[in-house]
Order: C-alpha cells, then structure tokens, then sequence
C-alpha cells in the first residue's frame, strides 16, 4: 500500500512540476508581451489550475476507456471460450459418432466376407431355406450370441461329412477369433444339430481342425480370396 502511495505522489508531484513550470513560460510571455506583475501571476495561476484539471479529466477519461475496453474485450474472451467448449463438445460427440460408425462398418464388411464364404460353401449341398438360415446363425455368431441358450431349426445339408462340418466351423472361428473356439463347437451342435446328433461339444471342439486335407470342406487360414 505505501509503494502505491509513493507512486501516486510522484505522478502528481510531477505534474505540478510540469504545469508550474508551462504557468512560469506563460507569465514571462505574458510580461514580454506588457502584462503587468499582477495580471502575469493571475495567468500563472490559472494556468497551473488548468493544467492540473486537464490531467485529471484526462486520467479519468483514460480510465474509463481502459474499463469499457477491458469489459467488452472480457466478454467477447468469455463468449469465445465458451463457443469453443460449446464446438469441443460437438467435436467429441462427432469423433465418437465417426469412430462407431466406422466400427459398425467394419463389423458389416466382416459379416458379408462370412456369409459370401458361407453361401459359396454351402450353395451345392443346401437348399435356399436352409441357406438363408444358416447365414442368419452365422450373423448371430459373429455378434457373440450363446447358441448353448439358443433355440435354432436345425439346417439340413447333403453330401457333407462331420469333418466338413469341423472344417468349417474353425475357418469361421479363425475368422471371428479371438474366440473360444467352445463357443463355436456349440454353434455347430445347435446349427447341424441332425449331423452331429451323436457327437459331444466338446469332441467337436478337440477335431476341428483334424484331416485338414480331408473333406469337401478344407481348411482355410483366410476367407479372403
């Protein structure tokens, strides 16, 4: 507080000082120019006062434009920073929307590789009932459906082994993995429930990938050809 003081006592000092010594130019102009002694220090006077009341209603003019102008560029600061928070919101619900998107189409892409490999598997030793069936099990797996707590028809195929059957449940397995390959052994006892009537889930599991040579159905590291 009294460095404030201080500081406020030079500026005013200083501004005496300033406007004494323009009053002190202005009496001797006034005395070259035929001023008597009394008219001259009237001037004298009257120019010190002026001085300093100029000052004053500058500085508070001054100031008072400093306010507004700090007010107006605080607001615009303010509505800036909030339209920017408002944008940075938007912009976080828009990246979430994109990356779902991008997500779900990608989830998309991969069913369709299935179920083409699926129709071109199968289109000889099915009928079409069958088949669309088959590719609706096969959407149902991809999305992580528990066939052991699902009712499904079963779908009848012709011309085709257990082990075709094994084969192609790892290639959809190896597909979607990772996955527990339990998961799609169940798949395959629910969907090819009259094939495999006879065999446990988990002897499905242990021989699917048995004989990869062997069958109509091979085994396939990649759906994609």
């Amino acid at each position: 507080m009294k460095s404030k003081y201080l500081e406020y006592i030079i500026i005013y000092l200083s501004v005496v000082i300033g406007c004494i010594a323009i009053a002190a130019l202005v009496r001797i102009v006034a005395i070259e120019m035929g001023a008597d002694e009394f008219t001259a220090n009237i001037v004298f006077w009257m120019v010190v006062g002026l001085g300093v009341v100029i000052y004053c209603i500058l500085t508070l003019a001054i100031q008072g434009l400093l306010e507004k102008t700090s007010k107006i560029f605080f607001q615009k600061s303010k509505k800036t920073i909030e339209r920017l928070n408002i944008n940075k919101s938007f912009s976080l619900d828009e990246i979430r929307s994109e990356k779902q998107k991008q997500i779900d189409e990608q989830k998309n892409q991969k069913l369709n590789i299935a179920i083409l490999y699926t129709r071109k598997t199968f289109a000889l030793y099915t009928s079409d009932a069958d088949m669309n069936l088959l590719c609706k099990y096969i959407g149902m797996y991809s999305e992580g459906t528990s066939f052991e707590k699902t009712t499904t028809q079963p779908v009848k195929v012709k011309e085709l082994t257990t082990v075709d059957i094994y084969h192609f449940g790892w290639n959809i397995w190896n597909f979607f993995k990772p996955r527990n390959q339990m998961e799609v052994a169940q798949f395959l006892k629910s969907v090819f429930a009259d094939l495999l009537k006879d065999v446990q889930v988990e002897s499905i599991k242990k021989h699917l990938k048995d004989d990869e040579l062997k069958g109509v159905i091979k085994i396939q590291e990649s759906l994609i050809r």
